[in-house]
């Protein structure tokens, strides 16, 4: 079977927190979408993050890096768009 039609979609750098991880790295929405919209679509159980660091909470380290991360959308606890601070 094959597809016409092609979804582009919005890369975020986004900011995921769990309860003993931060995770950075980018992730992709439709572009009419806000985050909220993300973790409410029931059908999909994982937010795919790319270019992901995994964070402890407690000391701050990078615990691992991935190309490629599925985030379980049940344990997040925050979702941002990435704040660059000056």
């Amino acid at each position: 079977m094959a597809y016409n039609a092609i979804v582009k979609k919005e890369t975020i750098n986004a900011i995921i927190r769990t309860a003993s991880e931060k995770v950075e790295g980018k992730i992709f929405k439709l572009p009419n979408n806000r985050l909220l919209d993300m973790l409410n679509q029931g059908e999909e159980k994982f937010i795919p993050v790319t270019d992901a660091k995994v964070f402890c909470l407690v000391t701050g380290n990078v615990l691992f890096e991935s190309e490629f991360l599925a985030v379980n959308k049940q344990h997040i606890i925050l979702i941002a768009n990435h704040l660059v601070t000056q």
